[in-house]
């Protein structure tokens, strides 16, 4: 059975948003908005045309995490 997971090493790209909260697009290849909220992030995605972010927080912990 074929999976349809498949690993995206996102580090460099959230690099420069350690502690806060980050909206994706949709294909998780790009940060398309950034803020103290995920309310912020959001708002900038949609204003960015993204109508399907993904939103996370980015830890200053190093290492892999899962979404």
């Amino acid at each position: 059975m074929p999976s349809s997971h498949q690993i995206v090493d996102l580090t460099n790209i959230l690099e420069p948003y350690v502690n806060k909260w980050v909206a994706l697009s949709s294909d998780q290849t790009r940060v398309v908005g950034s803020g103290g909220s995920p309310k912020i992030a959001i708002e900038q995605a949609g204003h960015k045309g993204e109508k399907n972010p993904v939103i996370m927080f980015v830890p200053a912990i190093s290492g892999p995490h899962v979404l």
